[in-house]
């Protein structure tokens, strides 16, 4: 149940009204130094289904950078599209189709999103061809590598792989010597994590005894689970998305399967997560990674503001969105000028951030170092179980 933090009327008023600004979405000429601009604008790919608090938390980062004087004199706007609509999921094709109209007719300096690794993939290479600095919501580590232009914010899913493997294996922990793994196919970050989990796990010398596949939209995985049953494992890593994670989860007691199930930040949808099955006893003492909670390492202060502008505690999206704009914020300042290879080769070598969360630096992927909290669900609540360090 989310706890809702009432601060004094004053200091909901000043946030408000400074994020509450409406978003106009405009045409404008793209950036040259010849062409003289009034505001800053930014461009955000955001599912309207799908974890809509990536752009929440990116407006409230927006709305502090405006209420401080904005950036080069200018005041920043952001310029919304949605790759989504009426579709289950984001598409990859939208999205692509959303990321050359925000460059090169809305002019965009940089832009936000998307979310999901498999329509990142996609846009990687459109906005490295079209010379625009991302910043993504998305943790699949192959994301970056699709140009130069490209930023993740999330730990990566080959860390997040590793990191649960490594705890699986902990004699002091779960001490598990067998696994199995079942993602969802044709997704980058469900096949990415899966494909660090295996690796690293057989690496410290556990043994794999299944590995399986469903589609999204499955809601019958007899077939897969009787597979991963014959194999009693000990952990049953399920990389995918909510709510097959829940239904696999039940399903996977009910046939009697009693290895510990252990998740990533595809987990991260605690209303979805734990919304879907009348009772929750088939997830209880499950593990998993996650970007964000109001318990984090994290810096109190974007709880508190984010808790102000919104009357609800932020999660792993807005967290995400929330430091990928405030991170170009910090870019375009220090950079001096709004020319896109030296937004992103400052951004590169951004050092001790400190936004929702805490990144020390990039690496040579572009990949943020960072924490990596482990959750756990107990009494049919997620609590923090562990923070390990970068």
């Amino acid at each position: 149940m989310k706890t809702k933090i009432f601060l004094p009327l004053i200091a909901i008023l000043l946030i408000s009204i400074s994020g509450c600004e409406r978003i106009r979405q405009i045409v404008a000429p793209d950036v040259s130094e010849s062409e003289p601009i009034s505001t800053i604008k930014v461009g955000v790919i955001q599912p309207s289904g799908l974890a809509p608090n990536f752009t929440r938390g990116a407006e409230l980062a927006r709305s502090q950078v405006n209420h401080a004087g904005g950036l080069l004199g200018m005041q920043v706007e952001f310029i919304v599209m949605d790759n989504q609509g009426d579709r289950e999921f984001p598409d990859p094709d939208e999205s692509v189709r959303i990321a050359k109209a925000l460059i090169q007719e809305e002019g965009v300096v940089a832009i936000l999103g998307p979310l999901l690794s498999t329509n990142s993939m996609q846009v990687g290479p459109v906005v490295t061809e079209l010379r625009r600095p991302i910043i993504t919501g998305s943790s699949g580590e192959r994301v970056t590598s699709t140009g130069e232009f490209v930023f993740i914010t999330v730990v990566p899913s080959s860390v997040q792989g590793m990191t649960t493997a490594q705890f699986a294996l902990d004699p002091t922990e779960l001490n598990a010597k067998t696994a199995a793994t079942i993602h969802q196919t044709g997704d980058v970050y469900s096949g990415a994590v899966t494909d660090a989990f295996e690796k690293n796990f057989q690496t410290l010398e556990g043994e794999l005894v299944a590995s399986e596949v469903y589609q999204h939209g499955d809601r019958d995985f007899t077939a897969q689970l009787a597979e991963i049953q014959a194999g009693a494992p000990d952990v049953l890593l399920i990389a995918g998305f909510s709510p097959e994670i829940p239904l696999l989860a039940l399903q996977a007691r009910n046939m009697g399967i009693d290895a510990t199930f252990i998740g990533t930040n595809g987990w991260d949808e605690p209303d979805k997560l734990l919304g879907t099955l009348e009772d929750n006893t088939p997830l209880e003492g499950s593990y998993f990674t996650r970007g964000f909670n109001v318990e984090s390492v994290s810096a109190p202060a974007f709880v508190k503001a984010y808790t102000a502008m919104y009357m609800e505690p932020p999660d792993g999206p807005s967290a995400w969105g929330y430091d990928a704009m405030s991170l170009l914020a910090l870019a375009i300042k220090n950079a001096g000028t709004l020319d896109p290879d030296a937004i992103r080769d400052t951004l590169a070598a951004t050092t001790n951030y400190q936004g929702a969360t805490t990144i020390s630096h990039f690496d040579e992927n572009r990949h943020p170092i960072k924490y990596v909290e482990l959750y756990r669900i107990r009494n049919g609540q997620i609590e923090l179980y562990k923070v390990v360090s970068p």
